[in-house]
């Protein structure tokens, strides 16, 4: 991540100054146990809130990182508590809001930019919350940033395959029709308005697409050149690359293609990303360290090695 100071400020404070300015004052909130509420989908109509607020931070000035929770309020239906010994519902905003907390890890060690690691939280807040979240703060709290830069790293990169790619095959896109609000407009137009309009008609929870340009079964590639598909692939990849936020929006994007070797690929957006896995027993997590913990090693040979991952 990337935060892109004024001209003015240019030579004053980079990126990594900015990053701790936003993490001092919202050090300093906390620590007066108050919290910065921003709403991300404030303005937007027809639209339910969607309401952010980092829950803890916590520097680690050795290691040059910062851990990081961020909440994200419950809005729409809300969950219910059975109590023990009693066949009943208690409704649980009868105690306050619903949260889903997610947590990330900042590394400022690289000059110009810092590292994020992010917890996958399906309910709770995503990386393109925290991006929102922490520009937010930078820009319209502390007038320090103009804008701010995300960066993805994949394990196959987003550039070799649209270098590679010659001929889309099949397509298999899963998204919730929510999501539509949080993506560019122009890619909602030009491809995804149909899906939008029958989100908002019949109120699926998903929506799924399958395009196939392969006849199942048949383990010869098709010789037909698939040209609005592979525009369509192109720009949207060209997208991801632009504008990582829209990553998220996708629950399953998996393009199998045709290579200029005539080859044939397979691209998983969300499997391509760079990632630790845990089973995690929540019965050992006494603390929000314990979580840290398990990825420490990891995360400081990826940091160390950064140089040999493929930056988008």
């Amino acid at each position: 991540m990337v935060f892109e100071p004024y001209k003015k400020d240019a030579e004053s404070i980079d990126s990594n100054g900015i990053l701790k300015e936003v993490a001092n004052f919202i050090f300093n909130e906390r620590k007066e146990n108050k919290g910065y509420l921003v709403n991300r989908n404030h303005g937007k109509k027809n639209t339910p809130p969607r309401e952010l607020f980092i829950t803890s931070l916590v520097y680690m000035h050795k290691e040059k990182r910062i851990r990081c929770s961020i909440a994200l309020l419950r809005s729409g239906r809300i969950p219910k508590l059975k109590p023990k010994n009693k066949f009943e519902l208690i409704p649980l905003n009868d105690m306050g809001e619903v949260a889903e907390e997610t947590h990330f890890y900042i590394d400022y060690n690289k000059s110009g930019y810092a590292v994020l690691c992010v917890e996958y939280n399906y309910h709770g807040p995503r990386m393109s919350d925290i991006e929102y979240y922490l520009r937010h703060v930078s820009n319209y709290k502390l007038k320090l940033s103009k804008a701010t830069r995300i960066n993805m790293y994949m394990s196959n990169s987003i550039d070799k395959t649209l270098a590679d790619l010659k001929n889309v095959l099949n397509l298999d896109i899963k998204i919730q029709p929510k999501s539509f609000t949080q993506k560019k407009k122009e890619l909602v137009g030009s491809y995804f308005s149909g899906l939008n309009n029958f989100g908002n008609s019949l109120k699926p929870k998903f929506i799924k697409l399958e395009a196939m340009y392969q006849t199942p079964g048949k383990e010869h590639i098709s010789s037909e050149l698939n040209t609005d598909a592979n525009t369509m692939v192109k720009k949207i990849l060209s997208t991801f690359k632009k504008e990582p936020f829209n990553i998220d929006c996708f629950d399953n994007f998996v393009v199998k293609y045709e290579d200029v070797e005539g080859k044939e690929e397979v691209f998983n957006l969300l499997k391509e990303k760079v990632e630790f896995s845990h089973a995690i027993d929540l019965k050992k997590i006494k603390r929000k360290r314990d979580l840290y913990l398990l990825i420490e090693d990891e995360l400081n040979e990826f940091v160390d090695n950064i140089g040999a991952h493929e930056v988008q």
